[in-house]
Parts: structure tokens; sequence; C-alpha cells
């Protein structure tokens, strides 16, 4: 289902719960404690509620867990939402939505991401972030505009600075691929390899590699993230996908556990810093 159809049922169904109640907007609102105006905006989807809207609004509807859970269950589909073309076109654009990741990275503690064939978006260089968003799929293909892409790269520098934060713990695990695939120049690739090799050596950083060698401990899914044990997100060429502790547990639970089984397979420290080294090497003859 597309994120803008979640986000529709949503609304549609929390719509049909009032009705079924024989309540107006204002009366459920009152019920709520909450501006009319919220509940309208809830209505007519221009503001996608949190857990505590849906959980009040089933209690002042007069329903039951189940329906709550039901609810509950499809706001985790809503969060689709959080789609690049809706980022272009929201407030602040694309730069907006890489500070909406930077509040979550503060908030949270570990902070940890696999992916298959790229760089880790906070470890990225700002070429090599520019010429991946250039690809076909990427905020181009939106409709970003020069001045847009711009402002991400430079939101999503500012990101970087909490690589250096104190009490902050970051897991990275990349494919060789990673290190290798042409998504950019090669010249920009090795700028970024280079990069990488002094990040690595950061204290809160944990970076591993699983070579083409070793065996992928994991089903192979594609990219993702997770913050603490409690949110996990999940990007695609059209956005991104959240799954939360509260809302769907055992999602979350799957993908800690892939990304834990993942860590345990990768090469770490050394063994990892060789195979950036050597992908640097490999790089080099190829520019000749």
């Amino acid at each position: 289902m597309a994120a803008g159809v979640n986000r529709a049922a949503l609304a549609a169904r929390l719509t049909e719960l009032r009705a079924a109640a024989g309540l107006s907007g204002n009366a459920l609102a009152k019920r709520m404690s909450v501006v009319q105006s919220r509940v309208w905006k809830i209505e007519h989807g221009e503001l996608l509620p949190g857990e505590d809207d849906i959980r009040a609004w089933v209690r002042a509807a007069g329903a039951g867990d189940e329906v709550a859970a039901e609810l509950l269950a499809m706001l985790g589909e809503a969060r689709t939402e959080q789609a690049f073309g809706t980022a272009l076109r929201g407030r602040g654009g694309p730069a907006a939505f890489q500070d909406r990741v930077r509040a979550i990275e503060e908030r949270s503690t570990r902070i940890g991401e696999f992916e298959v064939a790229v760089i880790p978006g906070i470890l990225q260089t700002a070429d090599y972030t520019r010429q991946l968003v250039s690809l076909p799929g990427g905020l181009r293909t939106w409709g970003a505009t020069d001045a847009a892409i711009e402002a991400m790269i430079g939101a999503r520098l500012h990101r970087q600075e909490i690589l250096t934060a104190s009490g902050k713990r970051f897991q990275f695990v990349v494919g060789e691929a990673a290190l290798r695939t042409l998504v950019v120049t090669p010249e920009i690739l090795a700028g970024q390899l280079d990069k990488l090799l002094s990040v690595i050596r950061l204290p809160s950083v944990d970076f591993r590699v699983i070579g083409f060698g070793q065996r992928m401990a994991a089903y192979p899914i594609g990219g993702f993230r997770v913050y603490d044990d409690d949110l996990i997100v999940v990007e695609n060429i059209a956005g991104e996908r959240e799954y939360t502790r509260k809302t769907e547990p055992d999602a979350v639970a799957a993908f800690l556990e892939a990304f834990g089984e993942l860590r345990q397979t990768a090469a770490a420290g050394p063994e990892a810093e060789a195979l950036i080294r050597q992908a640097l090497d490999d790089l080099r003859e190829i520019r000749g």
C-alpha cells in the first residue's frame, strides 16, 4: 500500500470511528482534551496523529483495545509517508528531512546502519552524496533543485558532528560492494574511502565490512538504520518506512537479530581497515 493511501486509510478509519460513536468533531476533541482543529486536521490528512492521539481517540469513542491495536498498526504503515517526494514539497525541503534524522540521532544512544552497496549517509563526503542523489531514483528524480540538494548536503554534514559526541555508539556494517561499487566516479569514491579511514578511528565508531568471501549471516536484505532497540528505518527509492517497538515489536526484533548477526560475522578493526585500503589501492590502479 502506498504511503499516501496509508495515511488516507487511517484518517478515514478514525473518521468512521468518531461517526459510529455519534460524536461531532468538537465533541470528540473535548473528550480527548485537544483543540477541535487537531481532530479536523487528522481527519483531513493534514496531520499524522501520534500514538497518544490514537489511544485518546479510541477511548473517547468508547472503542476497545482491539480497535486501538488495529489503528496503531495502521499508524505504523502511515509513517511510510516520510517519502522523498513529500520531503521535497514540505517546509524546508530535503534539508529539513535531514534535520529530522539528526533529531532522532540526538535522542538515541546507539545508532546502527547496514548497507549493501553504498556508504552510510552520515559518513558520506559532500561529493559522494552529490553524485549519489543525482542518479536515477535519487533526489533529482523527485524534482530536487541544485539549491535544495546543496542545502540537504549541508544539513547532512552538520549531522556528522554527532560522531564525536560523548555517550554515543555508532555501529556500521557494510558489504564490501559499498567500498567498490562505482555509484560515483572513481575519484569521488577514492576521496570517500580516504574519509572512511579517518572516521573509523573515532572512539564512538565501530565500522565493519562483510567481505566478498564471507558468508552473509542474515537474509540479504537492503539497507536499514537502527536507533537503540526502539526504532528501525528502512529506506527505498520512494522514501522511508519506520518500525517502532511499540507498534511492531516482532518486526523490530527481527531487524535487531539480523543486525546482530551481521555484526558478528563482519570484519572489524584492522581487518576492516585492510579491506578499505585494498579497495582504495585498486581504485588508484583504475585511475592510472
